[in-house]
């Protein structure tokens, strides 16, 4: 789960803008690797001994081992570099890792026990010398050791250096894993002094480990082994845990990185972050919608809509689609036109989609962008946490209230292209039978009325020698100039009363149309004005829409985090 709950944190702090938790730092010693492979595919894990300076910790490191492989020092620098303890069989691997953290400042002691063959022990520099590489080379070699062994004198224990290390090193390591040595017991007279020394010092370390109960503190004295727990110590250190041992304290020690990290996601107060997000979430709703839409939908979008000259386009625009595919009454539109164009020029030339928006958007002396401007600026003012959702895009500022007002009018001229596209499609559009009528409508008339509605009259109300007879008169009539100027004259009049109905049609459509498409509830959300307002005012609003969404994802994965990582409880 390491690897889920880091990234978590990673997010949280990208969020939040914390810094990261000190177990994440470069510079913590909180373990990394806790098991190094060799070539063969085997691991060996790491035992040190972590301890400031005259302690005893070089003097307990051989006689735990049974020779002087670390030279005591009361005095001077102490102990400078990492000395280990290592198998034959691991030599090799031991070197490569102390090469890499402590170049040039260490050294390896060889044994053959086989039993402990995965087992390295350490003696490390003191935690507290004056010298800061000391400290940095032991902080550094912590990053690998999973079974640390803290030692300290009965004079040092109290020590205020100590504990903080062994606090951060605490953040990604259980403490089950450690073990507590305080050394020189000797010293003491009586057990009664002996074992209140150490229960205080236990106590210290609970509180340092946030631990209910305090840790099991072995007394020992280095220069008198049989005396105190040494003897426990040695049996306990002599030999190496088994992998299942090691694999379950690597888990411990995960679940204590987990932990840790769970600590600080829970330090950032998510909840309640989510509650600031939807409470500046509501309020930029209401102011925008106040000062934006509000006005947008009062005067802007119904002058729009109800502009003479913008349904006259449309109509025109329908018109012309329309009696395209009607004969003759297509003449008529055409000869028409000049008299349509005088009509447009009292009502008023139309104007282009851009032009008509930007009239109206701008209008009572106030542009959209100034708005934008001024609610903005005063909902950074009433939100601080607004001036850091809207750092990419600063509403307040001239620049960005201009690119914002400028795609507020690219969304209602889209509205406005869409709604033409749309009018033609739907009026204007072809049908199976429609061409039918037209056809019957337009030559059909122009056949019937001068031609064969004559010559079925005569057919059927004579006999056929009078027939022949009218019929031959009949010619001679429609060839006549009167019956041809009367018949042109009718055929005038009923080709005009078409197009009449068909732009009165059309202009019924379109305004029908219109209506739908001004209504804020319509379902043509791409056409519809009040929709393409609301949609630019909810875009404006993205930065606090998208943290909203983004810090509740955090909080509920910080929970379901919290959840996996609780104890479980008893029956």
């Amino acid at each position: 789960m390491t690897d889920t709950v880091q990234q978590l944190v990673a997010e949280v702090a990208e969020v939040t803008g914390a810094e990261l938790p000190a177990v994440l730092d470069a510079n913590s010693p909180a373990l990394e690797v806790a098991e190094i492979p060799n070539a063969n595919g085997e691991s060996f894990y790491l035992i040190g001994l972590i301890g400031g300076k005259d302690v005893g910790k070089s003097a307990l490191v051989n006689a735990l081992v049974g020779d002087r492989i670390s030279a005591s020092s009361a005095y001077g620098p102490g102990t400078e570099s990492a000395i280990a303890y290592v198998h034959q069989g691991q030599v090799n691997p031991v070197r490569a890792l102390l090469e890499r953290e402590a170049p040039g400042r260490h050294q390896i002691v060889v044994h053959n026990v086989l039993r402990l063959h995965r087992q390295v022990l350490l003696d490390l520099p003191d935690i507290d010398s004056v010298y800061g590489d000391h400290v940095e080379l032991t902080r550094r070699m912590l990053r690998h050791m999973l079974f640390p062994v803290w030692v300290q004198s009965i004079e040092k224990y109290a020590d205020q250096q100590p504990q903080r290390l062994l606090a951060a090193v605490a953040e990604g390591n259980d403490p089950a894993n450690f073990l507590f040595c305080l050394n020189k017991c000797d010293q003491l007279w009586g057990e009664g002094a002996v074992a209140e020394l150490r229960d205080d010092y236990a106590q210290r370390l609970a509180r340092t480990l946030g631990r209910p109960a305090p840790p099991k503190v072995y007394l020992l004295s280095a220069t008198r082994p049989d005396l105190f727990d040494f003897a426990a110590l040695k049996e306990k250190l002599s030999q190496q845990k088994t992998a299942g041992a090691v694999k379950q304290s690597i888990e411990l020690a995960g679940k204590q990185r987990d932990r840790s990290m769970l600590a600080w996601l829970e330090s950032q107060r998510l909840p309640e972050r989510v509650q600031r997000v939807r409470r500046l979430e509501a309020e930029a709703q209401e102011l925008t919608t106040a000062r934006l839409a509000a006005p947008l939908f009062e005067r802007a979008v119904p002058g729009i809509v109800d502009d003479p000259a913008h349904r006259a386009a449309i109509v025109d625009e329908v018109m012309t689609a329309r009696v395209a595919r009607w004969p003759i009454v297509n003449v008529i539109h055409t000869l028409l036109s000049p008299l349509t164009a005088l009509w447009r020029t009292n009502v008023g030339a139309a104007p282009s989609p851009e032009a008509l928006v930007l009239a109206r958007t701008e209008a009572d002396g106030r542009t959209l962008s100034a708005a934008i401007q001024a609610t903005f600026s005063l909902l950074q003012q009433t939100h601080p946490m607004a001036g850091n959702l809207y750092r990419q895009q600063k509403l307040w500022e001239a620049m960005p209230a201009d690119a914002a007002a400028s795609d507020l009018r690219r969304h209602l001229v889209a509205a406005l292209d869409g709604q033409r596209a749309e009018a033609v499609r739907l009026i204007a559009r072809r049908g199976v039978i429609a061409p039918i009528f037209r056809w019957l409508l337009t030559v059909g008339a122009l056949l019937w009325f001068p031609l064969v509605q004559p010559v079925l009259e005569v057919v059927l109300r004579d006999t056929y020698v009078q027939t022949t007879r009218q019929a031959l008169l009949l010619a001679v009539q429609l060839l006549g100039a009167t019956y041809l100027l009367k018949s042109a004259g009718f055929l005038a009049i009923w080709f005009l009363f078409l197009w009449l109905i068909l732009r009165w049609d059309t202009q019924r459509r379109v305004t029908r149309l219109l209506a739908r498409w001004r209504a804020t509830d319509g379902e043509d959300n791409a056409l519809n004005l009040p929709a393409a307002v609301m949609a630019w005012v909810d875009e404006l609003l993205d930065p606090i829409h998208v943290a909203g969404q983004r810090e509740e994802a955090l909080a509920q994965r910080t929970e379901q985090i919290r959840q996996e990582l609780a104890p479980p409880t008893a029956a």
